[in-house]
Parts: C-alpha cells; sequence; structure tokens
C-alpha cells in the first residue's frame, strides 16, 4: 500500500468515524488551564476521565474517584481497598462502573447527592481473586468488561466471567463496538463470545505495544508506544509515516483521540499533546513549554463543550481547543504585555516594553513552533508604544524618540521627548506627523529615507492619539481634556489654527475622550457612546448608526477598520465585529471574543489585521491570534448544580453534597416533596453551588432566590456560595442558575427543604396550649365562681355592716341634727335673750336716764314760782323745754347703748359703719332699732320723730345700703 493510501485512510476518519466534534487551531497555541494538586487536594496522578449526562466531569484518581464541577474538587467515592482508581466508564443511567487495584465495581449516586461505592470482587471465583490494575472498563449493551493484565472479567447478570492470561495481555481496545486484545504471546486478539479469537496474522503485532486503535472502513490505525503509527488492511501492517515519527517514537505514545476534520490529537509520556493532521503534518505540539504543566499524558477526552481535557501524571489540564482564539507564544520571550503589533515582510513584530520581538510569521503559520522564536531588534530596550509600515519603512516609536528597524536593529531617526505614533498628512506623503508626549514633530521622507525636521511650534499638548481627515485637519485626543483639532501653516512648522472641544461643545464627558477614522469620516469615542461633528452647528452628537447598534451606555475605547470593511470595536469591557450586509445594515459578533475581558491594557487596546484575516489583540496576557473560518458553538446547553448544603448551627452538619440537582426543575409544585426536613435549630443553611461550563469558568456569574424567605432573584455576580440565616418555619425552594461568559444563561438547579417550627410552634405544643387554656379557663371560671360566692357571702356581710352603720350614721346623723336644732334654739334663744336683754338694758338706761331727767324737771317744777312771777316762771319753764330737747338730741346716752349693743350683736353698729360710711348717727340708730326688731311706731318715740320721718329714714337708707325696691330692710338689717 503506497503512502497516499495509508494517508487517505486517515481522511476518511472524519466521515467513517463517530468523531469529537472539535478541532484545534493550527495558528498559536490554544488556551489552556492548569490545575494542579495543590489545587484540587489530591494525588498527583490521574489516569481517566469522563463525563456524565448533566456534564460533571470525573477523574480516575491515585486517591479515589475525583469530581470537578466547574468551582470545586472532591474525592466522591473510592474502592473498598482504598487503593489507585485507573479506569472508569459510565453508563446512560450516569451509573459509573470503577476499575482500580485489584478491585473493581460501581458506584451510584444516592438521594443527598453522595455517591456509594459498590464492590464486584465477591462475585469473582476465589482463584482468579489475584490481579493487579484494571486498567480498562468498558460498557457493553449487556454487559460490562474490566480488563487487568493479568485477567479479563465479564460481568453479566449478576455473574463474572473470567478470562485468564498464558502469560499477561499488554493493553485493550475498545473499537466502535468490538474490543481487541493486544496479548505479549498471541499478538492481537479479538474478544468474540467471551472468548479471544486471533486475527489474521495476530502475532506481526506481538512486542507493538499498542497504545491506541482506531479504525476506519478500510482497515485500522494503530498507536503503538515506541514504533510510531501504522495502518492494519487485507491482514497486511505498514508504517504509517508522518512528519513528527522522530517526535513520536522518541517521546512514547500513552494514548490518543480521534478530532473533526481528520485530526488526531495523540498524548505521549515525554513530550505532552501532539496533534497531526490526515496527511501526518504537524498541527500542534502542546507541551510543558507551551503550558502544560507535565509531559505524561495519560488520557484524552474531549467534553461536550468541545474542550479538551488531558489528564496527567501531575496535574490535569483543559485545553480549549474548540476556541477560535489562541495565544502566539514563545518559550524564549517572556513578553506578554503587547501595546502594537505588525506583520511586515512576511514577519510578525510585536511592540513592548522592553523593545520590539519578531518571528518568522510565515514558519510558525506552518507549525514549526519548536523552530520558530521572537528575537529581539537591537537598539530599543524601552517602551514601545506603536509600530508601523510608512512608505518601505517600518518605523517604531518609543520612550525616547523614532527608530526605523532594519533587519536585527533599529536606527534613532529623531531623539524627542517620548513618541507615541506617527500618521502621514494627507497630500503629503513624504511629511511624516509624529505625536510626541509634549507636541508633534515633522519627518520628511528625504532620498527615501525618513529624516527629521522640527517640532511644530505652538502644540505642546501629549499627542497619543491622531487622526486625518480629508480636508487635512489634524484630529488629536488627549484623554483628560479633549479633542484639539489643528491646522498647519504651508511649511509644516507652526500651528495656524487652533480649535478645541470638550463637554461644553456637546461631548457627554471631557475624560476618555478618543478619535478614530471610519469609511474616511471622523469619529469620536465617549464613555456614552461614539459621537460625530455635526456639520451644521459644529456641535458633537450622537452618532446615529452606531447608536443602533453600540448603544449610548458603554466606554467606546476602540473603532478599527479592516481590509473586508468590517469595523472592529472595544466597547466597555466587550470587544466585537461589525460585519456589514448588502442593504447597509450590520452584524454584530461579540461571543467569540468574551474571552478578551480585562485581558486589554487600559488605554492601550490595539487590533491589528491583516489581507489574509489574520486578527490580532495586544493584551496583557501576551498577542492572541483570531481565525476568521473557524467556527465554536456559543450556545450550548449547559446545567447548574448544587454542590453542597450544609447547616450550620449549631455546628456544620452536611445536609447534601456532590454536585447532583435534588429535583427536576420540571416537578410540578402542588406535588413538591421536600427532601429535606430541618428541626428549627437547624434554621441556618450554606449552599455552595457551581456551573457545569467549565470554558473561563472563573468568569460565570451566578443569580439565586430562596423561594418563600426572598421576593425575587439576586443581582448577578461571581459569587459561588450563599447563606441563610434565622430563617422561620416554612417550606422552601433554593433556585440558582448560571450565566457563562456567552450569557448563555443554565438550567435551573433547585434544593427544596422544610423547617419545621421549634418545640413551641409545633401543632403538638398547641393542643398542649389548648388543653393548658381550657384547664385554665376552667380554674379561672371555677375560681370565678368561688370568688364570686365569697363575694356574694361578703356583699351580704358588708351589706348588713352597710345597714347597720348606716343606722348608726342616720342615729348620730339625727342626733347631730338634733344638737345642731338645739344648738340652733339655743342660739335663737340667746339671741333672743340678748335682744330682750339688750331692749331691757335699753330700758332700764332710758328709765334711769329719765327717771334722772325726770327728777330734774321735777326740781326745777318745784322752783317756779306759785305767786306767778311770769319772768321767773318763764325762764324755768324754757330752761325745762331745752333739758327736754337736748335729752331728745343727745348722744350721751346713746353712746352707752351702741356700746352695750355692738356687744350684744357682734360689733354690728362698727361693721355696718365701715361698710356704709355715708350713713348718719340717726341712720345708725334706725338700724339699730331696726336690729332690734322695733316696728315704726316703736323707733318714731325713741327716735323724737314722727312715723312719716322713720319712713322717709327708712328710705334714704334704704338707697344709701342701695338696695331695691323688692328687698326688705329689715330682714337686711337681720341676716348683715
Amino acid at each position: 500500500m503506497t503512502k497516499f493510501t495509508t494517508r487517505i485512510l486517515v481522511l476518511l476518519l472524519s466521515f467513517l468515524c463517530p468523531i469529537v466534534n472539535a478541532q484545534i487551531k493550527k495558528i498559536g497555541v490554544p488556551f489552556i488551564t492548569n490545575y494542579n494538586p495543590k489545587t484540587y487536594k489530591a494525588a498527583s496522578e490521574n489516569w481517566d476521565v469522563l463525563q456524565d449526562s448533566k456534564g460533571m466531569m470525573f477523574f480516575a484518581n491515585h486517591f479515589g474517584i475525583m469530581q470537578f464541577d466547574g468551582v470545586r474538587w472532591n474525592i466522591v467515592a473510592q474502592p473498598e481497598n482504598r487503593s489507585m482508581v485507573r479506569s472508569l466508564a459510565i453508563d446512560k443511567k450516569d451509573k459509573m462502573y470503577v476499575g482500580a487495584q485489584g478491585e473493581f465495581g460501581y458506584t451510584v449516586q444516592l438521594p443527598n447527592g453522595q455517591y456509594k461505592y459498590t464492590s464486584l470482587v465477591q462475585l469473582i471465583p476465589a482463584p482468579s481473586r489475584n490481579f493487579g490494575d484494571v486498567v480498562q472498563t468498558v460498557i457493553r449493551p449487556d454487559e460490562v468488561i474490566f480488563f487487568s493484565n493479568e485477567e479479563i472479567f465479564i460481568y453479566k447478570n449478576n455473574k463474572i466471567n473470567v478470562i485468564r492470561s498464558e502469560a499477561k495481555f499488554d493493553d485493550f481496545f475498545e473499537v466502535n463496538e468490538e474490543i481487541y486484545v493486544s496479548d505479549n504471546i498471541k499478538g492481537l486478539l479479538k474478544l468474540k463470545d467471551n472468548a479471544l479469537v486471533e486475527i489474521p496474522d495476530s502475532k506481526q503485532f506481538i512486542g507493538m505495544k499498542i497504545r491506541k486503535i482506531f479504525k476506519t472502513a478500510a482497515g485500522l490505525i494503530l498507536l503503538t508506544q515506541k514504533s510510531g503509527l501504522f495502518s492494519y488492511n487485507n491482514n497486511q501492517l505498514k508504517p504509517f509515516v508522518t512528519k513528527v515519527d522522530y517526535l513520536l517514537k522518541q517521546s512514547q505514545i500513552s494514548t490518543g483521540i480521534l478530532l473533526s476534520d481528520g485530526y488526531l490529537g495523540i498524548g505521549t509520556r515525554q513530550s505532552g499533546l501532539i496533534v497531526i493532521d490526515s496527511a501526518g503534518n504537524l498541527i500542534q505540539h502542546i507541551n510543558k513549554q507551551m503550558g502544560l504543566q507535565n509531559e505524561y499524558v495519560t488520557h484524552l477526552k474531549v467534553d461536550t463543550e468541545g474542550n479538551l481535557w488531558v489528564t496527567l501524571k501531575e496535574g490535569v489540564s483543559l485545553i480549549q481547543i474548540s476556541s477560535p482564539l489562541s495565544k502566539i507564544l514563545d518559550v524564549s520571550n517572556a513578553e506578554t504585555k503587547i501595546y502594537c503589533s505588525q506583520i511586515y515582510q512576511n514577519k510578525l513584530y510585536i511592540a513592548t516594553d522592553n523593545g520590539v520581538f519578531w518571528l518568522d510569521w510565515e514558519a510558525y503559520k506552518k507549525g514549526e513552533h519548536q523552530n520558530v522564536n521572537f528575537q529581539h531588534i537591537s537598539g530599543m530596550s524601552e517602551n514601545v508604544w506603536n509600530i508601523g509600515v510608512f512608505g518601505n519603512s517600518l518605523l517604531a516609536f518609543e520612550k525616547n524618540g523614532v527608530f526605523e528597524i532594519k533587519g536585527n536593529s533599529a536606527q534613532l531617526l529623531a531623539k524627542t521627548d517620548g513618541a507615541w505614533q506617527g500618521v502621514i498628512i494627507p497630500d503629503h506623503p513624504d511629511v511624516l506627523l509624529v505625536g510626541g508626549y509634549n507636541g508633534l514633530y515633522v519627518l520628511r521622507k528625504i532620498n527615501n529615507s525618513w529624516t527629521y525636521q522640527h517640532k511644530i511650534k505652538g502644540f505642546d499638548e501629549s499627542s497619543r492619539i491622531i487622526e486625518t481627515d480629508k480636508a487635512g485637519n489634524i484630529w488629536i485626543a488627549h484623554g483628560y481634556k479633549g479633542i484639539f483639532k489643528i491646522r498647519f501653516k504651508a511649511t509644516f512648522d507652526t500651528i495656524s489654527s487652533l480649535e478645541f472641544y470638550n463637554q461644553k461643545n456637546g461631548f457627554p464627558s471631557s475624560l476618555f475622550l478618543n478619535t478614530f477614522k471610519i469609511d474616511d469620516q471622523i469619529l469620536f469615542g465617549t464613555t456614552k457612546g461614539v459621537y460625530k461633528q455635526d456639520v451644521t452647528s459644529k456641535k458633537m452628537i450622537p452618532d446615529v448608526r452606531f447608536k443602533k447598534y453600540l448603544k449610548t451606555d458603554s466606554h467606546i475605547r476602540l473603532l478599527k477598520e479592516d481590509h473586508q470593511n468590517n469595523i472592529w470595536y472595544i466597547s466597555g469591557e466587550n470587544t466585537g465585529k461589525m460585519t456589514q450586509k448588502p442593504g447597509g445594515s450590520f452584524t454584530i459578533e461579540e461571543l467569540p471574543f468574551r474571552k478578551l475581558r480585562y485581558l486589554y491594557i487600559p488605554g492601550f487596546e490595539n487590533i491589528q489585521t491583516t489581507l489574509n484575516g489574520d486578527v490580532f489583540f495586544g493584551t496583557q496576557d501576551g498577542l492572541i491570534h483570531y481565525n476568521t473560518t473557524k467556527s465554536k458553538k456559543y450556545k450550548s446547553k449547559y446545567k447548574a448544580v448544587i454542590s453542597e448544603v450544609k447547616s450550620i448551627f449549631p455546628k456544620d452538619s452536611l445536609l447534601f453534597s456532590s454536585r447532583y440537582d435534588v429535583l427536576s426543575t420540571n416537578t410540578e409544585s402542588g406535588n413538591h416533596k421536600f427532601s429535606v426536613v430541618l428541626s428549627y435549630a437547624n434554621n441556618a443553611l450554606h449552599f455552595s453551588f457551581a456551573s457545569l461550563c467549565y470554558d473561563e469558568a472563573d468568569a460565570t456569574k451566578y443569580e439565586y432566590w430562596l423561594e418563600g424567605f426572598e421576593p425575587k432573584w439576586s443581582d448577578w455576580n461571581l459569587q459561588t456560595e450563599k447563606e441563610y440565616t434565622n430563617l422561620p418555619e416554612n417550606e422552601y425552594i433554593f433556585h440558582v442558575r448560571a450565566k457563562n461568559i456567552y450569557d448563555v444563561v443554565s438550567e435551573e438547579a433547585i434544593f427544596k427543604f422544610e423547617v419545621l417550627p421549634p418545640w413551641y410552634r409545633t401543632s403538638w405544643a398547641y393542643i398542649l396550649y389548648l388543653l393548658l387554656f381550657g384547664v385554665l379557663i376552667y380554674t379561672i371560671i371555677k375560681y370565678q365562681k368561688n370568688l364570686a360566692e365569697r363575694d356574694r357571702e361578703q356583699l351580704i356581710l358588708n351589706q348588713e355592716k352597710e345597714l347597720l352603720r348606716n343606722r348608726a350614721e342616720l342615729n348620730e346623723q339625727k342626733l347631730a341634727l338634733e344638737q345642731e336644732n338645739m344648738t340652733i334654739m339655743r342660739e335663737n334663744l340667746e339671741a333672743t335673750i340678748n335682744l330682750k336683754n339688750a331692749k331691757v338694758a335699753s330700758n332700764t338706761v332710758n328709765l334711769i336716764h329719765l327717771n334722772e331727767i325726770l327728777l330734774s324737771i321735777k326740781d326745777l317744777i318745784s322752783q317756779i314760782d306759785k305767786k306767778n312771777d311770769f319772768n321767773t316762771n318763764f325762764g324755768l319753764l324754757t330752761k325745762i323745754n331745752r333739758i327736754i330737747d337736748h335729752e331728745l338730741q343727745g348722744d350721751q346716752h346713746w353712746n352707752e347703748f351702741e356700746e352695750i349693743f355692738n356687744q350684744l350683736h357682734d360689733n354690728f353698729m362698727q361693721r355696718l359703719k365701715n361698710s356704709f360710711p355715708e350713713l348718719t348717727p340717726r341712720d345708725m340708730r334706725l338700724c339699730a332699732y331696726l336690729r332690734m326688731n322695733f316696728n315704726t311706731k316703736e323707733i318714731a318715740p325713741l327716735l323724737g320723730i314722727s312715723v312719716r320721718g322713720v319712713e322717709d329714714t327708712r328710705y334714704r337708707i334704704r338707697k344709701k345700703l342701695q338696695l331695691s325696691s323688692e328687698a326688705n330692710i329689715t330682714e337686711y338689717i337681720l341676716n348683715f
């Protein structure tokens, strides 16, 4: 068979074999994520890997079955003898069969999420139980086969049949639906009907140490440990020659896997992973220098997302072979911060903090990574911000000025105070304008060489971003001030005009402004989208075309047009490509570039494109290449999982573990059966969760919701744990879902549980409370009855006492009333007696005085001359009359009466005089007589006036006392 025919066999693999849908890029090195033993906290050796129906990854580790959910690693099960796990296989129901050292069995997942291992060794006949590592485990439609170097164990109908080797088996292979066994004595055998059958010319395979077999319609392809690749067809064994035979033979093949498009991934013991195409050409060689953490590959597995999992003698690596992005790596160059890149004369140049480096791009694209290295351009060793082709010259703009690169060295063209970049002035291809740290500089092309001329006067601002328009205007963006629009004089040595634009001219902010030229139009990147200048008003306004696609809520950091008229952009943290459709509209593509988030150098974002469609992104993590022809499925479905649920108090208690969906999200709410019932003392829970999406797992965001406690979902965040404390008694459902870097939301995972009320709020407690309440009510009623009876008896007694007391009080009141009446009567009697005494005293005084007067009159009468001496008698009569008048008008006896009267009548006269000072002595006398209850007729002779006079006096007194006509003056005087 010719070499051409054998190569065609490999080519047919992509059409005739069940091949994993994943293809690795030829240019650059795929993104690799390494998980070392310190990360997964288990043994360094890993021998096998598989993925269950939910997407969970499992690894055969020296310590047991190791599980990875995208966030956490766990040893979930171990063989009974605690030996290392060498092989794994899983059926459609996620029942996992395990091959270990001197042990094999199966593992199933319990309802609480944990795994239970069941050994099958007890089913082996006793003489066959002494075996070593079970290096392969294969699941057939009705049986499971465990392979060791000593014996083959066929598990069927809960029985085990044993096939022993005369010497030792070398290896075992499942090829489509057939089982091949490499025997050290008989060569290559086929397992058929529980027996090993030799294939034609089987002995020619003795000693080949076959490590993997793939089947095509035209025969078999064999991977041997030290002899490279072979094809077997029509009983003929032929070498399959590749461009890397020496490498394969020297590195010792350990395993292999078929990739799409006929690519073959070959794992080695000493050189990591080698990928070849159907013609045997090298596509990739990923070893320790290229980012793989160990050279010894033990197994290869492509997951449902198209990622290649590589188990190693030390660690696990994830190679993202399905991504259209790859890193341009060179182990000889440690530069990772890339400010600019450029393809020039089939060489790739990169600008870094330590100068410019280059490599042979054509050789690199052919896969000659091992022999192609970045080489340093001598003459520059500091920050190079930009490199570009101007005419036939490659110029670099560095901290010390402008350099021209020729071969492996650089020559200083212009020493300036820092140079950012350069642009050709429109309509002047021989004039190069250079933006510097402190202004602008001019270089001219003289005799096909660039020559420094001068610094432009009138402008000293930092000019890192420069664009030119069709009218010859120069637009310069200053990230912290605004936009400058300038024009030069014809001599290009002085500024002729300058206009400045910032927030006052329509920009949303004066900060972080940028300027770009797209389709010969000057545009501006702002913190609120893309702006342009209105021709009429000269104001800065949002660009309607970009507003539709890039919105107005993101910072536009870069716009760049490629050779196919696509527009590349960096908006906020997203990178994308706008492709124009025939109608003028655009399609937006962002998902392939989500890996670039947070990788750019802030303020120095750069994208370089080539005529051939190569796209380079300069980042803090090196130069990244994009293959526009490679596609990847970004909308693949995946699951979120709840990793663990722990009860925090009174101590950590594991309720659920091992990344398992407790209940299906399709369960109807009316049929919820809560899987976990917790006492009130365990009402503080800690949830751990993850997503079974392994592409940039660290960037996956989560949202969660505890139904029954929270009203809605949380915000998206990177948190993979959530804690709840003091949950009241209720039925709860914890929901969680993930969103990967491609904004695909996972299937929801839930955990249902119930928190019981505390004992004092349980149904039994309420029944007890009801009984106690009944007893309490009965006791209260009984007590109230007794109390009412006592109160009634006491009331009767009190009423009797009250009656007796009332009677006694009545008697006392009656006695007091009688005493009061007696007192009143006594007082009235005393008043009457006093009045009578006063009258008697007054009459006595009057009588005495009258007697004295009468004696005086008698004495005078006795002196009347009997001889009727008229003059003498007349004189005596006159004297008598004068005495009578004097007595009638005199106050001498009245004063004596008043003194006695006041004593008897509580100082009546003095009180009356004080109250009514306008009363005359006659008025006072009349009032005294009224107080003594004399009538008018009795008062008239006492006052020596007529009854009419008494009435007049009474009338005057009434007025002085201000009594109304209806008032009784006598009653008033008596009560005064």
